[in-house]
């Protein structure tokens, strides 16, 4: 039996990284389909739901009670799942101003929810809509 040369599986193995990751992948790499101040979000966020979104706001209350997800809650009530990410959800305090990327899985009034979610680079490029 003939063994294939391991770059003509190159591109079968590209495809299982690139389609296999999903969302982890869009996390590290993708860039936001938007930009929003928190108290924006309700009424400029709901064409955004299951996108990548970057939220700014201030740092509300940090939930680490539950040993599956990390939340952290900002100021008008959006609540943002860090998941496995603890160390960077518990290394924010109430009164601090963040930035969250992630994915809006939630958008009506009294439920705002973006699911994963993860702190980001204050110096990055920020355009809020």
């Amino acid at each position: 039996m003939k063994t294939k040369s391991p770059l003509m599986l190159m591109p079968l193995i590209l495809a299982v990284l690139f389609v296999g990751c999903g969302k982890g992948w869009e996390m590290d790499y993708g860039k936001p389909a938007a930009q929003f101040h928190e108290q924006d979000l309700l009424v400029k966020g709901k064409n955004f739901v299951g996108k990548k979104i970057t939220a700014k706001g201030v740092v509300k209350k940090v939930d680490t009670s539950d040993p599956d997800s990390a939340w952290i809650i900002l100021s008008e009530g959006t609540r943002c799942n860090f998941g496995d990410f603890r160390a960077m959800a518990e290394s924010v305090k109430p009164g601090d101003t963040i930035y969250v990327d992630g994915f809006l899985k939630r958008c009506e009034k009294g439920e705002i929810v973006i699911d994963p979610a993860m702190s980001r680079d204050p110096k990055a490029h920020f355009e809020p809509k």
